[in-house]
């Protein structure tokens, strides 16, 4: 029996008013710093993420895909689109997923409300791990893309 719950909106989520424009764009994986850690204690935070706006300032706003830690729990959130300075691409490693038409990006969103989690054992790169997986099934991302993002991030083996 599956314990996870149904998604919710995210917390300061800003959908409503920077709304996915429905054109192709490009989607991307995002880990916590530069470079993997080997430290086995702090494991890298993981999300998936396309632009929805352009502001100004450095500013953008990102719909972000992630399962998201609270204290000594996760959730699934969605929608969950936030504000996002622009340096966070260059203070973290950023992988591109490719181009995705806007069917592509709800078929992710789809898959992502479909992997199941426990909401205090399950961490993000598990989750992640378990999406990956999924969308490689429904080839939305190649079976070697998966591989190199999960020897990179690292993501842990199935």
């Amino acid at each position: 029996m599956s314990t996870t719950p149904i998604p919710t909106r995210g917390f300061g989520d800003l959908s409503q008013v920077y709304s996915d424009d429905w054109s192709d764009k490009e989607v991307f994986l995002q880990a916590a710093g530069l470079h993997r850690n080997s430290d086995r204690s702090n494991p890298r935070h993981v999300l998936i993420y396309w632009v929805n706006a352009a502001l100004s300032g450095g500013i953008e706003v990102w719909d972000i895909t992630q399962l998201e830690m609270h204290e000594h729990w996760h959730q699934y959130h969605y929608p969950n689109a936030l504000k996002v300075d622009t340096k966070e691409r260059s203070r973290n490693q950023t992988i591109s997923l490719g181009i995705f038409t806007p069917e592509q990006r709800e078929q992710l969103l789809e898959l992502a409300a479909d992997v199941e989690y426990d909401r205090v054992t399950t961490e993000s790169r598990v989750w992640m791990r378990n999406l990956l997986a999924k969308m490689v099934q429904e080839k939305l991302i190649s079976h070697h893309l998966f591989n190199t993002i999960r020897e990179d991030v690292p993501l842990p083996s199935a």
